[in-house]
């Protein structure tokens, strides 16, 4: 990259004699001669790197180093020093010089210092820029209930350990949304979290999307494919709707627990892993370990760590946060302007009981946003059954949804996922099953 430097001596020639020996088309060279001048041009002129003499005439090249350290602390400096103010030179680097070279100056050795001073500058600029975005991408939990608080307290503690979280939770109540959060506050954040939801795939499928396969391992595999646990390694892996997994799937996800390894479907070749793992599920696992339909051994692999999630209508004090939350991000979407919503409709919204939780509170606020004439929101903005603060017409479609999607996940899976035979057994068009599925986040 074309670097721009500042020389900064009380020694005119000497200044004018090193640019003349770094100038060129990669560097820009620009001269002070006291720290005035200095401080003065770095206000208005980009620099990458700084040369200070350790002697700046009544000046203390040291005292300006702590200056430069205080007002520009990722701008490298490296000093310049004659013979005898070596124990000057070795006290700057104590100090944050990035190094220091003797007078008279050697140009290769010089070249190699500046080279390297601004390559170690710039891998720190890409380190904070990422840990800026990933910041920026951190998500954000909104609560004042204080179980919430709590167990972001835990899953605080628990990311510095490797352990499997599980996480359980009504529909709706944001269980994705705390497994982001793990994820984010682990050290694996710098790597990709992989989600898969277990209901959405017939069981061979689901088998093929968490172990992949080798090519050749069955009719139509083309290639060879990677399944999530190998996308996700040295990531975490968040695996949604556990209790829906056959036993047999259950086996070979269990042994990649214990054992850190998998084979593709199709392969011989043991493939290592490292992966933090995350599990949700809405159904009590206890009762599928007791019918048979759940492993007991991998249920208490997956709960080493448990975290409750409470639904909305344990949480009155976070609707007014949420609410206030998806009326900003509707009025963003969609360029409209949103003054607020009148306090009688807030009391409303604290009476209904939220079958759907917090999914189904986004659903009516965007709702109630996009029906409203005035920008604020009234009673008669809400959804019928809501003006009135009883579950009724918005707590009955959350049911029939869930229901609806059951039934074509239920047919998919008897048919191995022959979507124009599901869509003859329910008489239905493929276009409409399609929509359905994208609706319910069927893949």
């Amino acid at each position: 990259m074309n670097k721009s430097i500042l020389i900064i001596d009380d020694n005119e020639a000497f200044c004018r004699s090193l640019a003349r020996m770094l100038g060129d088309e990669r560097i820009s060279v620009h001269s002070s001669f006291s720290s005035k001048q200095a401080f003065c041009l770095l206000k208005k002129t980009l620099v990458h790197l700084v040369l200070l003499d350790v002697r700046l005439g009544d000046e203390s090249g040291l005292e300006v180093l702590s200056l430069l350290q205080k007002q520009y602390p990722n701008l490298p400096v490296i000093m310049l020093t004659g013979y005898a103010s070596i124990e000057s030179a070795v006290q700057s680097i104590k100090l944050g010089a990035f190094d220091y070279i003797q007078k008279p100056v050697k140009y290769e050795k010089l070249m190699k210092l500046i080279d390297n001073a601004c390559t170690i500058a710039s891998l720190k600029k890409e380190n904070r820029d990422l840990h800026e975005s990933l910041d920026h991408l951190r998500p954000k939990i909104l609560s004042q209930d204080p179980r919430v608080n709590e167990i972001k307290n835990t899953i605080n503690k628990l990311t510095a350990a490797n352990l499997p979280i599980l996480l359980y939770g009504e529909n709706g109540t944001g269980k994705e949304l705390f497994a982001d959060y793990i994820h984010f506050q682990s050290s694996r954040k710098v790597r990709k979290i992989i989600k898969i939801n277990c209901a959405a795939f017939a069981d061979t499928l689901l088998d093929n999307e968490l172990f992949g396969h080798e090519k050749g391992a069955y009719t139509g595999a083309d290639s060879l494919y990677q399944g999530v646990f190998e996308k996700a390694d040295q990531g975490s892996l968040f695996l949604d709707e556990i209790g829906d997994m056959s036993l047999e799937v259950q086996a070979k996800v269990l042994r990649v627990i214990q054992n850190k390894e998998l084979f593709r479907l199709g392969g011989k070749e043991v493939i290592h892993v490292d992966v933090r793992l995350i599990s949700a599920t809405n159904k009590k696992l206890e009762v599928l370990i007791r019918e048979g339909r759940f492993r007991e051994d991998l249920y208490y692999r997956l709960n080493a760590a448990t975290v409750s999630i409470p639904p909305l209508r344990e949480r009155p004090n976070d609707i007014p946060l949420l609410t206030d939350l998806f009326l900003k991000e509707f009025a963003s979407e969609n360029n409209k302007v949103l003054k607020g919503i009148d306090p009688d409709v807030m009391d409303q919204l604290k009476k209904y009981p939220w079958p759907g939780n917090i999914r189904e509170l986004k659903n009516v606020i965007n709702y109630a946003a996009a029906v409203s004439s005035t920008g604020t929101l009234g009673i008669r903005d809400l959804p019928g059954s809501l003006q009135h603060g009883v579950p009724g017409r918005t707590g009955l479609l959350n049911t029939l949804d869930d229901s609806e999607k059951s039934i074509i996940l239920n047919e998919l899976k008897k048919t191995n996922y022959n979507k124009k035979k599901v869509a003859e057994i329910l008489n239905i068009s493929r276009t409409t099953l399609y929509s359905k599925m994208r609706k319910y986040e069927i893949l």
